[in-house]
């Protein structure tokens, strides 16, 4: 152990040589150090390190050590929400301390209040797309300045934007009545080096729904992935080569009505998680069926040696709880186009959410980190929906899913450096 008798003496007389009687920071300074100072950190809820972090120099070296040794695999929840009259609050889910973090509203002049998602395999962050150009967050939690770039050549009102590399691909949600002779309205560009490139439009299959309102989207360090939410049509873009990959129906269960797709576990060959969402038998336990596949980020073909994953109907019956009007006589007549499913998330693991009702909460999932199993989710557990959410009941509700490091933690919680 790295507390020697030694050093224990050398921090007492200090303390006594100062002539005043110790706070309990100072002694938690003194009696905790070296390997038992990591230990103990390593159990520190993650909002609470960037404060224990201000005690010392030496306890913001353990702090860092401990992460480093120990990281933290889930990816925290972010919920933005835009209010009435322009505000806009946020707040976020620590997967480790089950707890939600309130972050401190940015400057009016620092975010646009009407803002949308950036998909990234580093983690999502909202922008604002305008005349004037496209203002993307400097942080994952919203409340950093953002980074300014030029806006895309074709004006668009609901696009797909994603972060793949160091690049921005912007795709499909053009305005037909902005368009210009021979613009498409499920036009693509790639940012990359200070201007917007123009590339292949989305696959004839995906045109239809060419808008971030009916695709799911997910972005890796090689691509980004859509999906039709309805339909599962699904293909892949990669930003570095300009070329699509195959269009492909994804079809594991035919019942499914809602589709929703995530990075998959990291690897040598990169997967994606698709989810899908139908209405249950009225012998089931829940009214509502979620279930879960990987897939061959490739081929777009489901992993012939996987086998579905059901989240528990405790938890889908919360998600997507049967509504007090329906007669459980009538089922059938329910209209599926209401189910409507949410994902986010990265190779580690992510939310899924009631897309149509965020302030029902989210379920997390936690990917298996070993290959070679039959199934990729290793567990399911219930998110309650985020105060901030529950305080603005006619807002509108984002989520995204990023990690949190040590810095942003500071910012949210207003924690300063030691000197």
């Amino acid at each position: 152990m790295g507390a020697g008798v030694r050093a224990h003496d050398l921090k007492h007389r200090r303390h006594q040589d100062d002539g005043c009687e110790p706070d309990a920071a100072s002694l938690a300074a003194a009696y905790l150090y070296g390997d038992v100072l990591e230990s103990v950190v390593e159990r520190v809820p993650a909002p609470d390190l960037a404060v224990a972090a201000r005690v010392s120099r030496e306890w913001l070296r353990a702090v860092r050590a401990a992460l480093r040794r120990r990281p933290r695999r889930l990816p925290w929840l972010v919920a933005h929400v835009q209010g009435r009259g322009g505000s806009r609050r946020a707040a976020a889910y620590d997967p480790c301390s089950g707890a939600w973090l309130a972050v401190p509203a940015p400057p009016r002049h620092a975010t646009p209040s009407h803002v949308r998602l950036v998909r990234g395999a580093r983690g999502d962050r909202v922008c604002a797309l305008s005349l004037s150009g496209l203002a993307v967050a400097g942080d994952p939690l919203g409340a950093a300045a953002c980074v300014a770039v030029a806006a895309p050549r074709v004006w668009r009102v609901d696009p797909v934007f994603a972060a793949v590399g160091d690049r921005v691909v912007a795709l499909g949600g053009a305005c037909r009545l902005a368009l210009a002779e021979g613009e498409d309205e499920a036009a693509v560009e790639v940012h990359e080096g200070g201007g917007w490139t123009a590339c292949d439009p989305m696959p004839d299959a995906l045109r239809d729904s060419a808008s971030a309102t009916w695709l799911s989207a997910a972005a890796t360090d090689q691509r980004v992935y859509l999906v039709e939410r309805a339909t599962g049509w699904a293909s892949w873009f990669d930003p570095a080569k300009r070329r699509w990959g195959p269009t492909r129906r994804l079809g594991p269960d035919p019942a499914v009505t809602t589709w929703g797709v995530a990075p998959g576990r990291a690897g040598a060959d990169e997967r994606l998680v698709l989810f899908g969402a139908n209405r249950a038998d009225k012998e089931a336990e829940c009214t509502v069926v979620v279930q879960a596949w990987e897939v061959d980020g490739e081929t777009l073909e489901p992993i012939p040696s996987a086998s579905s994953d059901a989240m528990p109907p405790e938890l889908s019956e919360r998600l997507f709880p049967r509504d007090d009007t329906d007669d459980e006589d009538d089922l059938d007549d329910i209209d599926p186009e209401r189910l409507s499913i949410g994902v986010c998330g990265n190779a580690a693991g992510g939310y899924v959410y009631n897309a149509a009702e965020p302030s029902h909460g989210a379920v997390l999932y936690e990917l298996r980190e070993e290959e070679g199993k039959a199934t990729a989710v290793a567990r399911w557990e219930w998110v309650p929906c985020a105060p901030a959410v529950q305080a603005e009941p006619l807002g509108r509700a984002i989520l995204a899913c990023s990690p949190v490091g040590l810095d942003e933690l500071a910012a949210a919680v207003g924690a300063r450096a030691p000197r």
